[in-house]
Parts: C-alpha cells; sequence; structure tokens
C-alpha cells in the first residue's frame, strides 16, 4: 500500500528537474535569438547608415503606377497640344478673314470715294458717303481685332512650343519603356551615384548582407530626376535610374537591393 503510494512523488521529483533544465535551455535559445536579431538589426542599421553603394531595382511593367502615370502625363500634354494646334488653327483663320475684310474695304474705298467725292454733296449722295463711312468703320474695327489676334497668335506660339518641350520631356521618361513590356532598371539616389558608373558591377544577397554573388552590371546613366524610397528605412529619395545589365532576369524581382562594387562584406 506505501510502495504504490510512494511512486507519483518519486515520479515527480524526477521529471521536475528534467522540466526546469527544459525551461532553461529554451530560454537560453529563446535569449540567444533575440540577441542574435538585436545584434543582426543592428548590424543592419549600422551599415546602411554609412553605405553608399545600394541600388535599388525597379521592375516597370504596363501595370506599373509609375508607368501608367507617366503615359496618362504624356496623353494629356500632347491632348493639350492637340487643342492649342486646333485654337491656333481657329485664329489663323480669323486673321485670315480680317485680312479680307480689310483688302476688301480698301478696295470700296479706293473705288468710291471719287466717285462720290465728284458728285458733291447733295442729298443724292447722303447713301453713298454712309456706305463710305460704314466701310471706313469696319476696316478700323478689322484694324483692331487684327492686333488682338495677332497678340493671341502669339501666345499660342509660345504656348505651343512649351507644350512641345513639355512632351519631348516627357516623351523621354524611362518609365515609358514599361508600356511595351518588362524592362528592369534601377535608382541610384544622388549620394550614391560616383559608387555606380558605368560598368560597376552588381551584386545581390541572399541573406540580408552576407552570401552576395555578381549578378550584373550598370550600363548607363539615364537622364532625368526621379524619387524612390529606401530599401532599408523607407524614407523618399532623390536621383536617378540606371540601365542594368543583369545576367539572371529574375535577380532584380528577388531583391529589393543590389549593391554596387562589391559586396557589402567582402570576404562574404
Amino acid at each position: 500500500m506505501s510502495t504504490t503510494t510512494s511512486r507519483p512523488p518519486r515520479l515527480r521529483l524526477t521529471i521536475q528537474p528534467l522540466i526546469v533544465k527544459i525551461y532553461k535551455v529554451a530560454g537560453i535559445v529563446a535569449l540567444g535569438a533575440i540577441l542574435v536579431g538585436l545584434i543582426l538589426y543592428l548590424v543592419n542599421n549600422v551599415y546602411y547608415f554609412f553605405d553608399n553603394s545600394w541600388v535599388r531595382p525597379v521592375i516597370l511593367s504596363p501595370s506599373n503606377d509609375r508607368v501608367m502615370d507617366a503615359a496618362a502625363e504624356l496623353a494629356t500634354a500632347e491632348q493639350r497640344l492637340v487643342q492649342l494646334e486646333v485654337d491656333r488653327a481657329r485664329t489663323t483663320a480669323q486673321m485670315a478673314q480680317l485680312d479680307r475684310v480689310i483688302a476688301s474695304a480698301d478696295r470700296f474705298l479706293s473705288d468710291m470715294r471719287p466717285v462720290v467725292d465728284n458728285a458733291g454733296t447733295s442729298l443724292a449722295t447722303v447713301g453713298p458717303r454712309r456706305e463710305l463711312d460704314r466701310a471706313e468703320l469696319e476696316r478700323a474695327a478689322a484694324v483692331d481685332d487684327q492686333k488682338t489676334v495677332a497678340a493671341h497668335l502669339a501666345e499660342l506660339d509660345k504656348s505651343i512650343a512649351d507644350q512641345q518641350g513639355v512632351i519631348a520631356r516627357l516623351s523621354s521618361s524611362y518609365y515609358l519603356k514599361g508600356r511595351a513590356g518588362t524592362v528592369v532598371v534601377g535608382f541610384v539616389p544622388y549620394e550614391n551615384l560616383d559608387n555606380a558608373r558605368p560598368g560597376t558591377a552588381l551584386y545581390r544577397c541572399a541573406w540580408g548582407l552576407v552570401r552576395c554573388s555578381q549578378v550584373g552590371k550598370v550600363r548607363s546613366v539615364l537622364d532625368g530626376e526621379v524619387t524612390e524610397r529606401h530599401p532599408h528605412n523607407d524614407s523618399v529619395r532623390r536621383g536617378v535610374m540606371l540601365e542594368l545589365e543583369l545576367r539572371d532576369g529574375t535577380a532584380a524581382g528577388e531583391a529589393n537591393v543590389l549593391f554596387a562594387g562589391s559586396r557589402p562584406f567582402w570576404i562574404f
């Protein structure tokens, strides 16, 4: 009877130290994981604070927001140019009409004034003189309108030239290349540009900042300022786009960041 009742306490005494050891090991493992995570976090932040070699790959495709925005902006600018050119065509036609009015009035005045003057002043010449006055008023009004129309034409010419410049600038946007298919470019902030010149090797890291391998190189620096987000802290940076030459087509899609020139830690 006493032997049966003593077994549970002995079992507890045997298992209890084991449970304590398991808790200790689990606690040490958890603490170690936290410490490793904290160290990696600090290393990552310190590295990106001083690093000037990162390049953010950007995949341009017809569904990309930047591509659609660039295409819409260009279409709006082209539509605006068409409206300006239509307005100029109408204004040019209006100027031509005024020229005809003035020419017609000049002919009428040239032909009829000597006749009316030779007829003297009488009741019979009242109507013709009134027609001469009306012709002179129409001519004067047409001349005044010509000044306004000429000023409007000059304004339209300037607006058209400006709009053509806008279209030329928008048409040069590299984002538009994404309308025809997928294109991979790289964003580099101004402070990193010296490290990402044409011909510079590009590296992709499989595990954060380690296990890195070369995946391509920089082909050229594209014109035009753009803004993108920092790959680590998501802050907005100003810079330019790079034309990339990647050996592996999936390199850009699998990596949030590439490094120009060398691996972050060259021994890894």
